[in-house]
């Protein structure tokens, strides 16, 4: 766990206290820019696959990413909302350190985001246009996986680290709607389309409305994985058959 950090790891976030690290506290890591090399993603994905043995291609890629980001967005967002902390994520500034089935085990930045001001961009540009974005485009070029996918994989997660941290002491009312703002708003800063805008949606379930992804994940297509619950927007009869999305 980075110290400083600590006070936003306590309830819901406590599993995500050492998702990011500090250089050293790894024995092995990659560049976070190695992520885009082809070579080096197809080693991941082939490790990932021992997990999954005869899985669904395109849903091996979605669910590396959805572990890879709950690693990266939730703890990142947690320090943005409840301590203002503008941390060093985008790619070209992390190291990744990996477990044996290639899943990322910690984010590790240069340091723990304190004395760095936030340059104007928006408190979350580093995250998404600065990571997020660049391996999306990547990932969704090299295994032909819809970015839409990819995206809402990224908006879920973010979603549900914007609800954890708005129920604490102190989160940061500001940077809370900035953030929802970027789940809801049709175009980003820049004036261009928001991928993220509408991937999360709310649909009526047992007469009560209930917070669903808009497209579907495809883990069900991953052999001895669930599907993601009430999350899932597919019909239950549907969920084992190939998604098109």
């Amino acid at each position: 766990m980075i110290s400083s950090l600590a006070p936003c790891f306590t309830g819901t976030l406590l599993r995500f206290k050492d998702a990011l690290a500090l250089p050293g506290e790894h024995a092995s890591s990659i560049a976070g820019s190695d992520l885009l090399d082809v070579g080096v993603a197809e080693d991941l994905m082939a490790r990932f696959a021992s997990l999954h043995p005869g899985g669904d291609r395109r849903a091996l890629v979605s669910m590396w990413t959805h572990w890879h980001f709950g690693a990266l967005i939730i703890p990142t967002t947690a320090a943005i909302l409840l301590l203002g902390r503008n941390l060093p994520v985008g790619l070209e500034h992390v190291r990744i350190a990996l477990q044996e089935d290639g899943r990322t085990e910690a984010v590790i930045v240069e340091d723990d985001g304190s004395s760095r001001e936030t340059d104007g961009t928006g408190r979350f540009a580093n995250l998404f246009a600065g990571h997020v974005e660049p391996l999306i485009d990547r990932f969704a070029a090299q295994f032909r996986v819809s970015p839409r996918l990819l995206w809402t994989n990224a908006a879920t997660i973010f979603d549900w680290a914007l609800q954890q941290a708005s129920a604490f002491d102190g989160v940061c009312r500001y940077a809370l709607d900035e953030g929802y703002s970027m789940l809801e708003s049709k175009s980003d800063a820049t004036g261009r389309p928001n991928p993220m805008s509408g991937a999360m949606i709310w649909r009526e379930q047992d007469c009560q409305k209930v917070r669903k992804r808009k497209v579907c994940c495809l883990r069900y297509l991953l052999p001895g994985m669930a599907d993601c619950g009430s999350l899932c927007p597919l019909p239950e009869r549907s969920r084992g058959t190939v998604a098109t999305h």
